[in-house]
């Protein structure tokens, strides 16, 4: 199964992507609030010498985990794999899709000037226009940019992150991404 569980905290917001294995487990343990989702899969394990069946753990596409923990509107990390995730791999003055290898972090407000690395003033730029720009801002480069940076939401990190996602697990996720976000161009 290539399929990943979507985990929920015990509240019902989506925390992190799980294999079927610690799903499993989880499971077993007694560590499951409830489940939800259209998708649910069944395990078989070894047979019993007692009582001559064959174990099985049924398991949802969606699954709340008990815990003490509640959510936390966290940002994901900033890392260059989550901005290009987030920009969509698209850069932000030529508007062309590009891999990861031919990508770079622009600074709207450049580092050397004070500006800081954060999801509010990085975007992603291929690397000739980032050559274009240099050591300035977009106006004073005379390059307007093509979207907003914005701060992506962890649901929406969740969609970024796995290419397997079942139809029941994105309709649930997209009840938690942002209007604002790019998210909504890919649907």
């Amino acid at each position: 199964m290539r399929n990943l569980i979507l985990t929920l905290d015990s509240t019902g917001y989506p925390n992190s992507w799980m294999s079927w294995q610690d799903a499993v487990l989880l499971k077993v343990k007694g560590l499951i609030a409830w489940e939800l989702g259209e998708e649910e899969y069944t395990f078989r394990g070894g047979i019993s010498r007692m009582t001559g069946e064959q174990s099985k753990v049924d398991v949802s596409s969606i699954i709340a985990v008990k815990s003490k923990f509640k959510y936390e509107k966290r940002s994901p990390v900033f890392s260059n794999r989550n901005l290009f995730r987030r920009d969509l791999h698209t850069c932000a003055y030529c508007v062309k899709t590009f891999i990861d290898a031919d990508l770079t972090k622009d600074h709207i407000h450049p580092e050397s000037r004070g500006g800081k690395t954060s999801w509010m003033n990085c975007v992603t730029a291929c690397k000739r226009c980032n050559n274009r720009k240099d050591n300035r801002t977009p106006e004073e480069a005379g390059m307007m940019l093509s979207y907003v940076p914005y701060v992506p939401d962890k649901s929406e990190a969740l969609i970024l992150q796995n290419r397997n996602i079942l139809a029941d697990q994105m309709k649930f996720l997209l009840n938690f991404v942002p209007k604002h976000s790019r998210m909504w161009s890919l649907m």
